[in-house]
């Protein structure tokens, strides 16, 4: 890959290396079902392991499930902190606007509060591989500074990928894992040309 990822390069590789449909079609017929779709948030973890490591897209092969499901429990730790808990706040001050008669303002902040949350999530997790340690999510401070720094490269694959999700709304799972497949991969190889950058010029 270039230094300076590029989404629109990021995505077409991704999507033309050998056996990404069928890699998708498995993660997203895994990710309809509860608590099988840990397997598939496993997939998604191990996948922005090997990014980072290579520094280019990859697509891991499904084995060892009992290490996959432990992934992916690791995975939802990072996704429950930094997605789901900023929405359901945002769906709280959504209620509260909406009661106040602001229903127009209050779509538009929900809406913006996705497309932060997909950027926060991101962030959060390339933040948890450096080390593998979950105290690493604690600094908050850090990562929306993470998210911040990046935020005018990631905005609009977050919402080409928010746009694809609501396309796909009925085919949730496919839409879920797909979207995050390709949103986890630009923003890993995002960060990694900045560490990379980084440590060239010390």
């Amino acid at each position: 890959m270039k230094e300076t990822p590029i989404f629109e390069e990021v995505f077409n590789r991704l999507i033309k290396l050998n056996g990404f449909w069928v890699q998708w079609l498995i993660g997203g017929l895994l990710s309809f079902v509860p608590i099988v779709n840990v397997f598939a948030f496993g997939y998604l973890y191990r996948m922005s392991r090997a990014v980072r490591t290579s520094g280019s897209p990859v697509l891991p092969p499904w084995v060892d499930w009992s290490g996959l499901f432990m992934d992916g429990l690791r995975f939802g730790a990072v996704w429950l902190l930094y997605w789901l808990l900023p929405l359901m706040l945002a769906a709280g001050i959504t209620w509260l606007l909406a009661l106040m008669g602001l229903g127009a303002l209050s779509n538009v902040f929900y809406l913006t509060a996705i497309l932060m949350s997909n950027v926060l999530f991101v962030s959060a997790l390339y933040r948890y591989n450096t080390r593998k340690d979950f105290n690493d999510l604690l600094n908050v401070g850090l990562i929306v500074r993470m998210t911040w720094m990046e935020l005018p490269r990631l905005v609009i694959p977050s919402f080409v990928v928010l746009g694809a999700m609501v396309w796909l709304l009925p085919l949730y799972g496919f839409s879920f894992f797909g979207g995050f497949l390709i949103l986890i991969t630009y923003t890993s190889l995002r960060y990694r040309s900045i560490e990379q950058q980084r440590t060239v010029s010390k």
